[in-house]
């Protein structure tokens, strides 16, 4: 496509990209981008899956409203086929009915029961579930870098055609290679979604840094082959909620490059990279101007608060910080407005929301 195609394909809105069901965020990134590379990083627990799921869900519904033909593999190394459907679910519940009906319910644990209600709308939703469930190809036993991307290739090599040209190599002989790629439907989205870096499974001889490097290097070349969308999640380095950092007053204690665990090459090879932040975790009582635990406050989010920082974004403007309400049992994050525009409904939202 040259740069005027490009122009024109923008003005056709062919770039405006999928809902991800966030707004204030989507004024800087724009949806679910094809050819696109984002990063999630959190602390263990921060709801980076989570975060990652919603924006993908979003994002499935809207390509079948629009009749986009959507394709996903969904690498998932840390979250079982259970836990992942009854996640779903939840979230499609909550999305149709503006009701939450947790994961920990519809699996049973413990004391957690469904009741008659509850059951028949878990049975009636079960089909839209399981519509959604087989449009994605899930892997649930780690793979290698290498055997991903040899995967990847096989499955998108049948979705178009190369075109090559000739080269003279050192022996001067003439051989063939690859110079790009085009789709048979470039209106098409390709996705792929690792959970999460470190779990990939090792390449011979190679240490944590080197598999993840590897996998990066991986995902770069078939952005730019292929246009493939890459979701990938790493976990954060503890060092974020130590107790040292925090004793600085002006540091910037919201989530930055060096805060991603074991290497920051898929930082620097991405896109666009977000970072989740629990403030209670950290024992703040503000974050962001929102109130998190502050004594004889008329709100307080404590653990329903998360930031999501866009930390670094080539589509736009980064160190962007958005600050949401956050539905666990629903998979759900909720943009909350500034802190400054807060009513007394949003109070009363919050305050309930936090009693569960």
């Amino acid at each position: 496509m040259t740069f005027k195609e490009r122009i024109a394909a923008g003005l056709a809105g062919k770039f405006k990209g999928l809902d991800n069901g966030l707004k204030r965020i989507n004024k800087y990134i724009f949806g679910v981008q094809r050819s696109c590379y984002y990063l999630i990083g959190a602390l263990s627990g921060g709801g980076k899956s989570t975060l990652v799921d919603y924006m993908l869900l979003n994002a499935i519904q809207d390509a079948e409203a629009q009749g986009i033909t959507i394709n996903i593999h969904y690498y998932s190394f840390e979250i079982d086929e259970i836990s992942k459907k009854a996640n779903w679910l939840s979230v499609l519940i909550y999305k149709k009915y503006d009701r939450v009906i947790s994961p920990e319910t519809i699996k049973g644990l413990g004391d957690f029961r469904l009741t008659e209600d509850e059951q028949e709308i878990v049975d009636s939703e079960l089909i839209e579930l399981d519509k959604i469930w087989n449009k994605i190809n899930w892997i649930w036993e780690n793979v290698n870098p290498t055997g991903i991307r040899n995967d990847l290739w096989k499955f998108m090599e049948k979705r178009g055609k190369f075109i090559h040209s000739n080269y003279i190599n050192e022996k001067g002989e003439t051989k063939q290679r690859i110079d790009s790629f085009i789709p048979n439907n470039p209106e098409e989205y390709n996705i792929v979604v690792l959970d999460h870096l470190y779990l990939m499974k090792g390449e011979r001889g190679f240490t944590p840094k080197a598999n993840i490097d590897k996998w990066s290097e991986y995902c770069l070349s078939m952005r730019n082959m292929f246009a493939i969308t890459f979701f990938n999640v790493q976990q954060f380095n503890q060092g974020l909620s130590s107790v040292d950092r925090q004793k600085f007053k002006g540091v910037d204690i919201s989530p930055q490059q060096n805060d991603f665990k074991d290497t920051t090459n898929p930082y620097q090879d991405c896109d666009v990279a977000l970072g989740l932040l629990n403030a209670h975790k950290m024992d703040m009582e503000t974050c962001a101007g929102y109130n998190i635990n502050v004594p004889g406050a008329r709100y307080n989010l404590k653990d329903r608060f998360r930031m999501v920082k866009i930390i670094k974004n080539r589509l736009s403007r980064d160190s962007i910080a958005i600050g949401c309400l956050f539905h666990p049992e629903a998979g759900r994050f909720e943009e909350l407005p500034q802190p400054k525009d807060l009513t007394f409904d949003d109070f009363n939202k919050i305050n309930k929301l936090c009693q569960r």
